[in-house]
């Protein structure tokens, strides 16, 4: 019998929590390159194991925080814990201006991604830090006026819809995802059990949660601002349950100014609030996945049949962005936030009608199929099924023939990879595998 201790176990990997410990740089262009050769990016498979690439991306997304935290703040934004009289909470950024300015742009990213990030596949590669970041969009809106009484920037909220699990031991927020990657007793364990006492952020619990936190205790400081809403992938089903809810929209309805819907993929057709289905087909504008060029028109309000978009609520333009949703606003950042600067520069703004992409119909219908007559259509046959895989077997009986020299015992099961094997040598006695014939 054999007794094995829990010290026995391999203990779990842990790295530096600076970018150069992990044997990273940001070079002039504002990438992160390694160190031992600048032209390559972040390596995520460093290793075999997965989870000591997990480890190693926690400490690397770590590092590149702390490098966009001190941008933000450079920026002239402040961190601030959310709901700071609870020792778990979560941050989130404020330009000091919250107070006094005419216009509040709050921006809800994605419930996946860090505070302050975008995108990783461009902060830690191709594009760098600031293009990755809301250091992008935070410098963008620093060119804009809040309105035509105020000349001032607008204030900026970045909220963090993603930073929801509380880690003790860090004594930080961490993303869901985040929260599987932190330090364990062993690295062999498979994780840590949610304790809703210890990891539950009050204020936070869900993303629709810390939204209304964010409304209700740090947006309410300033009782006479327009509010600008920007609002990225999921987080836009979160902003259209938001508002579809009467209290809700009571009291923030009548304050909105704008709206962007990142990535929207969600219906509009089901809301019941008829004053935001209005606020969305007037003053909303969505940006969403397509091959079509950055801006193009795409649908209006009530979809587009023939580009298989559905009732979205509000006009939808082509983000420029074919694959994901997280790189809409870097790639539409421009015209985004011209669209917003207009609702605030125009008293009474409506949304124009705009003229939409549409596909053009195939040259064969239906009815054009029918209309054929049956020589001109291909034809189509049955096959029996033991005749067909007959057919397989020979065809791969062939294969091996043709790779080995030697005919396949007829009766063997041809499906099986296995077989008569020739040797390595091929009868040559001298012959090594690696050499030439």
């Amino acid at each position: 019998m054999f007794r094995r201790h829990w010290s026995g176990l391999p203990k779990d990997v842990s790295f530096p929590d600076d970018l150069a410990g992990l044997g990273y740089f940001v070079n002039d262009q504002d990438e992160v390159r390694a160190i031992e050769n600048s032209d390559c990016y972040f390596k995520f498979f460093a290793n075999k194991n997965s989870r000591i690439n997990e480890r190693q991306r926690f400490q690397f997304n770590g590092a590149l925080e702390t490098i966009i935290y001190d941008r933000l703040e450079k920026e002239g934004l402040q961190k601030f814990k959310l709901l700071p009289e609870n020792e778990n909470h979560c941050p989130i950024f404020v330009k000091p201006n919250i107070a006094k300015s005419a216009r509040i742009v709050v921006i809800f990213g994605e419930p996946v991604q860090d505070l302050g990030f975008l995108a990783g596949r461009i902060a830690n590669g191709p594009g760098g830090l600031v293009k990755g970041s809301m250091i992008s969009v935070v410098q963008a809106l620093a060119k804009q006026t809040a309105s035509t009484d105020d000349s001032e920037a607008p204030c900026v909220v970045l909220a963090n819809m993603g930073q929801r699990y509380w880690w003790p031991e860090g004594k930080r927020a961490l993303t869901i995802e985040g929260a599987a990657d932190i330090p364990l007793p062993s690295l062999v364990h498979t994780g840590r059990r949610y304790i809703k006492e210890l990891n539950e952020i009050p204020g936070s619990e869900t993303p629709l949660a810390h939204m209304a936190t964010v409304f209700n205790k740090v947006l309410d400081v300033n009782k006479s601002a327009k509010v600008d809403v920007v609002a990225i992938g999921q987080s836009c089903e979160e902003t259209l349950k938001f508002f579809e809810d009467e209290a809700n929209w009571a009291q923030w309805g009548h304050r909105l100014g704008g709206m962007l819907l990142m990535g929207t993929v969600f219906l509009a057709d089901k809301l019941t609030n008829v004053e935001f289905k209005d606020f969305l087909a007037k003053r909303t504008r969505g940006y969403i996945i397509s091959e079509e060029a950055l801006n193009t028109p795409l649908a209006m309000p009530g979809g587009n049949p023939s580009l298989l978009i559905d009732p979205l609520g509000c006009p939808c333009l082509s983000g420029g962005e074919p694959h994901y949703t997280e790189l809409i606003l870097i790639k539409a950042l421009e015209p985004a936030l011209a669209y917003l600067q207009d609702i605030a520069l125009t008293p009474d703004y409506v949304n124009p009608e705009m003229a939409v992409a549409e596909r053009r119909p195939t040259d064969i219908t239906d009815e054009h199929w029918r209309e054929l007559p049956e020589e001109n259509k291909p034809g189509v046959t049955m096959e029996n099924a033991d005749v067909m895989k007959e057919q397989i077997k020979q065809l791969r009986r062939w294969k091996k023939f043709e790779e080995t020299g030697l005919a396949p015992d007829s009766d063997s099961d041809s499906d099986s990879d296995e077989g008569v094997k020739p040797p390595k040598n091929l009868g040559k006695a001298d012959w090594r595998e690696g050499e030439d014939w």
